[in-house]
C-alpha cells in the first residue's frame, strides 16, 4: 500500500475499522489509552499520506506544546511575547520554506530578469507536505489563544499531539480550535448507535458527492480549460465556471463530510465547514457559509488584529483586503490565488460600501424578496467568476476566459460546445442539475445528510444503499485527488 486517503478502499476496509476496534476494544473505558491509540493511528495515516514530512508535523507539535506551556507559566509579558514570536517564526518559517520558497524564487527570477537581465536562481523543487497549511494554522491558534488568555494549555502532551494530528481532519480540515477538541476528548470515548449511524451517513454521502458529482464534472472542467480553442465561447466558459464551482464545492465538502463522519464513529464531533454557500445572497454571506473554519480563523487571528470594523472605514478596508489577500495566498503559492483573494476582498468592500447607501437600503426595505433574489444572482455571478481565477494559473487562459465570462469579445456556439465537451456530457449536465436542485433543497431542510440520518431504519438503509449503488455505477474510471490536498 503506497497511499491512504478517503478515496482508497484500504481506508474503509482495514484502516478505519482497525482504529475503531482498537479504540473501543483495546482502549475500552480507558481514556488515556484511547487517545494514545488515536495519536498512533493518526501518525500512521499521515505517514502513508506524506512520508517523511511527518517530521514537520512533529516539529510544529513540539514547538507549540512548549511555547504554550511556557507562556502560561510565565508572569513576564516580554517572556510570553518571545515564546509566541518564536513559535510563530518556526511555524510560518516551515510553511514558507516548503510551500512558498520556490514561488518566491520564481517571482524574483521573473522580476529581476525583466528589469536587469540578472541570471536565474535555481528553485529547490520541494514537495508540498500534505496538510501543512491546515495543521500549521491549527497549532498556531492554540499558542495564540494561550497567549491571549482565552485558553489554557493541555494537561498532557499525548492529548495535545492527538489534537494536532487527528487523522480525519489532518490533511484538509476543518481547522479545529483547541478548546473544542479538548471538550470532545476530556471524557472516555464511547461508541453510540446514533453517532455510528450519522457517521456512516456522512461517509457515504461524502463519497457520493466526491465520486458521482465532483469527479464527473471535473471531466468537463478539464476538457474546457485544457483545450483553449473554445475560450471565446460564452456558453462554454460559463459552463466551465459553473462546473468548477460545483466540482470544488462537492470535492471539498465531501472531504469534510467524510472527516466529520469518521470522527463521529470514534465518538468525536468536529465542526461543520459548509452551509449551502451557493445560497448566499451577498459576498459576506458567502464567507459565512464557505470553508467556515478558515473564514472564522482569518477573522479571529488576522482581520480583527489588523483593526477589524471598529477603527474607522480606512482601517476596515485595509483589514478586509489584507485578510483576503493573505487568505488567497494561503490557498496556494501562485499569483492567481493572490488575485482570487483580491477579487473577494474587493467584493466584500463593495458590498459593505453599497449596502448602507440609501437606494440599496430602500430597495431591500420596500421589495425584500426581489432584493434577496437580485443579491443572490449578483453574488453567485461574481463568485463563479472568481472560480475561473482559482482554477486557471496560466494567464494566457485566464485573461481570455475572464473577458468572455463578462461578455467582451465572446460569442455563442452550441455545436462548438458539443465538440469540445466529453461524450458523457448529457449525464454530466443531469448530475449538475440534480446537484443544484439538491443544494437548494438541502438549504431549505437543514441538510440532506442530516435528514437521512434521522429516518427510520428502513428508509435510512434504502437511502444508503441507493447512494452506494449510484456511487459504484456512476463514478468515472479515474478518480481525481481531493483539490484541497494541494493546500
Amino acid at each position: 500500500m503506497n497511499n491512504l486517503d478517503f478515496v482508497t478502499s484500504d481506508y474503509y476496509f482495514w484502516f478505519l475499522p482497525a482504529v475503531f476496534l482498537c479504540t473501543f476494544v483495546i482502549g475500552n473505558k480507558q481514556r488515556r489509552k484511547q487517545i494514545a491509540i488515536l495519536l498512533v493511528s493518526s501518525y500512521i495515516f499521515f505517514w502513508f499520506a506524506s512520508g517523511w514530512h511527518i517530521l514537520l508535523l512533529l516539529i510544529s507539535t513540539l514547538v507549540d506544546w512548549n511555547a504554550a506551556k511556557n507562556i502560561y507559566l510565565s508572569n513576564d509579558s516580554k517572556v510570553k511575547k518571545r515564546w509566541l514570536k518564536g513559535a510563530l517564526i518556526i511555524n510560518l518559517g516551515l510553511l514558507g520554506i516548503f510551500k512558498y520558497l520556490d514561488f518566491i524564487i520564481e517571482t524574483w527570477n521573473w522580476s529581476t530578469l525583466r528589469i536587469t537581465g540578472a541570471p536565474e536562481i535555481d528553485t529547490l523543487g520541494l514537495l508540498l507536505p500534505v496538510g501543512i497549511s491546515f495543521y500549521t494554522f491549527q497549532t498556531m491558534s492554540y499558542t495564540i489563544d494561550v497567549y491571549r488568555g482565552k485558553s489554557e494549555p493541555y494537561d498532557d502532551f499525548i492529548s495535545f499531539a492527538c489534537y494536532a494530528a487527528f487523522f480525519p481532519q489532518l490533511v484538509a480540515g476543518p481547522i479545529v480550535r483547541s478548546d473544542h477538541f479538548r471538550k470532545e476528548i476530556e471524557s472516555t470515548l464511547t461508541p453510540s448507535a446514533m453517532r455510528f449511524r450519522l457517521g456512516l451517513t456522512l461517509i457515504v454521502y461524502g463519497l457520493a458527492k466526491k465520486l458521482i458529482i465532483a469527479d464527473n464534472v471535473a471531466l468537463h472542467v478539464n476538457a474546457i480549460f485544457e483545450d483553449s480553442s473554445g475560450l471565446n465561447n460564452i456558453g462554454l466558459v460559463w459552463w466551465g465556471a459553473l462546473a468548477f464551482g460545483i466540482q470544488i464545492y462537492c470535492d471539498f465538502s465531501a472531504y469534510t463530510d467524510i472527516a466529520i463522519g469518521s470522527a463521529h464513529l470514534l465518538g468525536i464531533r468536529l465542526p461543520e465547514n459548509f452551509d449551502s454557500p451557493y445560497g448566499a445572497t451577498s459576498p459576506q454571506d458567502f464567507w459565512r457559509r464557505w470553508h467556515i473554519s478558515l473564514s472564522t480563523w482569518l477573522r479571529d487571528y488576522l482581520y480583527i488584529p489588523l483593526g477589524g470594523s471598529k477603527n474607522g472605514p480606512r482601517v476596515l478596508l485595509f483589514a478586509l483586503m489584507g485578510t483576503m489577500l493573505l487568505g488567497g495566498l494561503w490557498h496556494g503559492a501562485s499569483w492567481n490565488f493572490v488575485l482570487w483573494g483580491f477579487m473577494h476582498g474587493l467584493l466584500l468592500i463593495l458590498h459593505r460600501t453599497l449596502k448602507d447607501t440609501k437606494p440599496v437600503a430602500n430597495l431591500f426595505e420596500k421589495l425584500p424578496r426581489i432584493s434577496c433574489l437580485l443579491g443572490w444572482v449578483v453574488t453567485q455571478y461574481f463568485v463563479f467568476m472568481t472560480w475561473l481565477v482559482f482554477r486557471l494559473e496560466d494567464t494566457s487562459l485566464l485573461i481570455p476566459s475572464l473577458k468572455t465570462y463578462i461578455g467582451i469579445g465572446g460569442h455563442w456556439n452550441i455545436s462548438e460546445m458539443a465538440d469540445i465537451l466529453p461524450e458523457v456530457r448529457y449525464l454530466t449536465f443531469a448530475i449538475a442539475i440534480i446537484f443544484l436542485i439538491g443544494h437548494f433543497v438541502s438549504w431549505k431542510i437543514g441538510g440532506v445528510k442530516n435528514w437521512i440520518s434521522r429516518q427510520n431504519s428502513v428508509v435510512w438503509g434504502v437511502c444508503i444503499g441507493v447512494m452506494l449503488m449510484l456511487t459504484l455505477s456512476l463514478r468515472p474510471v479515474e478518480t481525481v485527488d481531493f483539490i484541497y490536498f494541494r493546500f
